[in-house]
């Protein structure tokens, strides 16, 4: 009677731990064994791949190094050679036998494919650690594969069993082994991973940060508590409003390092999701692509469906604002008036997804009214996603589109809010403010959606002069009190605008240097087409192609088609304002090339301004009389001009026409025309002190008073501005402008002190923000 096997000696050696410092040699060794013991997709073992002798070779060295009866541990370098050594003597036998079997017409499995190409083991492991992204699936892949070549059966009579005894000592070595896979965390795994490749002699790919690592070999990671997690959410939630983003990050990986008891890893692609996420917001888009696309491909492993939505959601988005521009170099500017075709703008599969190609879309060149059907294929998409109630007969085929379960509902806050800035850029006042109220009061919407609604009418404020009112409506603190960190950023850029435009009007340059002292060194950015404008978290990659030649004749491309305009008119504007205004030809080409996008484009606030700047220009060329173009120019547009709520443009207008009708009139001698230039010029007035805009106002003071000083002198004696004291009228005109000239001075202590308050302001809601408002 035979007695029971009894492994007690191979326990002995084998019930030491495996400690930090050799698990990249004990990898190498799981990976041998891997290789030594070939299976099929059966899981069938492949004996007869390598030969006895082989195996017995392979098996004396894994067998020195998991005993450590060696002098001293295998390195990389000296195990790659014993083992390449052997390879390169078993492969005549190994190419040898398979043409046999290939001569009897059999069929060769991959494995002895393989093993016939003769290629280093270990000089496969590291390239699989070349990539760190790489070496981590590698890592995860190992327990599978261990396990399949584990014998867990009591029965000797199996006809093929896997090669290896869980109680002999490789099987003993490769369940220890799986014991501390199965205790990984993420960071762990990633840490491992570099050390591996150092191990390995390999360059790997991505920063090496270090990272806090807890002893691989501590006890089951079940002993997480679910408070603990919960408690990293709440401190990654705050840390996040409060722009703490280290302690984000950190807080982000602790929720995550939790470890189930089942050899799955159902948390990798929702972790690998909100880190992206997370880059994504923080302006690391290169940290996002990498863990974006490392979460597609464990969520379509693990066939999470919801995951992988929200996945290639995130993936669109990085693609089109990181590979996309709206025109390159090499790219004739021009406008079509059809949607910007899928190759460069993907469709979009939620509703959130088509809400956010709005702005991308813009971005990239389509024009506003085109761009106004992806606002109802939005809510078309969010009525698709709830099918119609059963009622037991409808009919097999559906007339709704089949849509995967997503949490991705439509904003409603926000889809009025788009509305509300596409008619804006159309120039419907009427309908704008009907959808801002709309927005404002969808309760269940999130709050992005209101806070735009906020800041848009901040800016129209600030744009029609109301400064106070702007003000106001900024530091409410129904606004302030629910706002994030990201949205603080926002409120504050627009706040700084406000002043900064304040301050320009009023030609106050020392208040202006006291502006960019106080406002943030690194501005909210816009990275490319459909982006946000946020803040960086991440520094800025160092570039090894050289210094750009900025005299060369090679143009840029144009990345986003609005910024691309507004740009243009901004650089015409301060040519037009220089105090030495540049010549007619130098100005043109930015103003044309702007008209010419912005009436494609259906941009039709931007396109009127234009027109005036356009005006403006045509008076300053010498030689050509064309002051009645200008008139005829801006009277075409002058109604919708006074609908818009531009007080500069109506200003620059007003001012324009008053100019050009005193051409006209100083011809003519005709007193209707003299009268018209100084209704325009009052006007033009009215709108520059509603401005606090001090150059205008020199201006159009200085030309009142010389028309009152024409009517002193007899002139236009018909005028309806025509009285008895045109010489106290000429006086106090002068008297006015350099009452305005001087003030340039007085005005200075006053505009730094409103500034300093503003910016103490905004220190102060700042910290509250970063302290969760406690």
């Amino acid at each position: 009677m035979s007695s029971p096997r009894k492994h007690a000696k191979a326990i002995e050696y084998q019930g030491r731990k495996l400690h930090e410092p050799a698990l990249p040699l004990h990898l190498a060794l799981a990976w041998i064994i891997i290789r030594v013991f070939p299976i099929n997709l059966d899981y069938q073992y492949l004996s007869d791949v390598y030969s006895l002798g082989f195996t017995h070779q392979i098996l004396q060295i894994l067998a020195r190094e998991v005993l450590e009866v060696g002098s001293q541990p295998a390195t990389f370098v000296s195990l790659r050679e014993e083992t390449d050594k052997l390879l390169h003597a078993e492969l005549p036998q190994v190419i040898k036998r398979n043409e046999k079997k290939r001569a009897r017409g059999l069929e060769l499995d991959f494995e002895y494919e393989k093993a016939e190409k003769g290629e280093s083991w270990l000089g496969e492991l590291a390239e699989r650690f070349m990539d760190v992204s790489e070496g981590c699936t590698f890592i995860d892949s190992l327990e599978k594969e261990l396990r399949e070549r584990l014998d867990f059966s009591e029965d000797d009579d199996a006809k093929n069993p896997p090669p290896m005894d869980r109680h002999s000592p490789l099987g003993v070595f490769s369940r220890n082994l799986i014991k501390i896979h199965r205790k990984l965390s993420f960071d762990e795994t990633a840490h491992l991973a570099r050390q591996i490749a150092l191990w390995c002699g390999v360059d790997h790919c991505g920063p090496f940060r270090p990272v806090t690592m807890w002893s691989l070999d501590r006890r089951s990671g079940m002993e997480d508590s679910l408070e603990k997690r919960m408690k990293s959410m709440q401190d990654y939630r705050a840390a996040s409003s409060s722009g703490d983003y280290s302690g984000a990050l950190a807080s982000l990986r602790s929720f995550y390092d939790y470890q189930s008891p089942h050899a799955g890893r159902g948390q990798h692609q929702h972790a690998l999701l909100n880190i992206a996420t997370f880059h994504y917001a923080s302006n690391g888009l290169d940290s996002a692509r990498s863990a974006i696309d490392e979460a597609i491909r464990v969520a379509r492993t693990a066939g999470d469906k919801e995951c992988l939505q929200h996945c290639m959601s995130l993936s669109r988005r990085l693609q089109v604002e990181t590979n996309s521009v709206a025109f390159t170099s090499t790219e004739t500017i021009k406008i079509h008036q059809t949607p910007i075709p899928l190759s460069r703008l993907p469709e979009a599969a939620t509703p959130m997804d088509e809400l956010w190609s709005i702005k991308a879309a813009l971005d990239l060149g389509e024009p506003v009214h085109v761009a106004f059907r992806r606002v109802y294929a939005a809510l078309g998409l969010e009525n698709q996603t709830s099918p119609p109630e059963s009622t037991g007969t409808e009919d097999a085929d559906r007339s709704y589109a089949k849509q995967w379960p997503t949490a991705q509902k439509l904003d409603f806050a926000g889809w009025h809010a788009a509305q509300s800035s596409l008619w804006g850029m159309m120039g419907s006042r009427a309908l704008l403010e009907l959808h801002e109220e709309l927005a404002e009061g969808d309760l269940d919407g999130g709050t992005d959606g209101r806070l735009s609604v906020v800041f848009a009418r901040a800016q129209r404020a600030t744009e029609s002069g109301d400064y106070d009112d702007a003000l106001a409506q900024l530091i409410d603190m129904s606004t302030l009190q629910s706002m994030s960190m990201s949205a603080y950023h926002r409120w504050a850029r627009v706040l700084w605008a406000l002043l900064e435009r304040r301050a320009q009007f009023n030609n106050d340059p020392d208040t202006l240097s006291y502006i960019a002292a106080l406002s943030p060194s690194s501005p909210l950015s816009q990275g490319g087409p459909g982006g946000p404008a946020r803040t960086s978290a991440h520094p800025s990659p160092i570039s090894i192609e050289g210094t750009l030649d900025h005299n060369s004749d090679v143009s840029s491309p144009v990345a986003l088609t609005q910024s691309h305009i507004l740009s243009s008119l901004r650089h015409a504007s301060s040519l037009l304002s220089a105090p030495s205004p540049a010549l007619p030809h130098q100005i043109l080409p930015s103003i044309l090339s702007s008209l010419t996008l912005a009436s494609s484009l259906s941009l039709w606030k931007i396109y009127r301004f234009a027109i005036v700047l356009l005006a403006e220009t045509m008076l300053l060329m010498e030689g050509v009389p064309m002051a009645g173009k200008v008139v005829d120019e801006v009277d075409g547009i002058w109604a919708q001009l006074m609908r818009d709520g531009d007080a500069e443009g109506v200003m620059r207008g007003a001012g324009v026409l008053g100019r050009a009708w005193i051409e006209l009139s100083l011809k003519s001698r005709v007193d209707e025309e003299h009268d018209k230039a100084v209704e325009y010029l009052l006007l033009s007035q009215q709108h520059a002190q509603r401005l606090e805009h001090r150059a205008a106002c020199l201006e159009t003071s200085s030309l009142l008073a010389m028309l009152a000083a024409l009517r002193s002198n007899g002139h236009f004696p018909k005028s309806k501005f025509q009285s008895h004291d045109n010489a106290q009228v000429q006086e106090e005109l002068v008297q006015r402008y350099w009452e305005v000239k001087e003030g340039q001075s007085g005005g200075q202590s006053r505009g730094i002190k409103s500034v300093a308050d503003i910016g103490e302001i905004v220190k102060w809601v700042g910290v509250r923000i970063a302290e969760g408002w406690q």
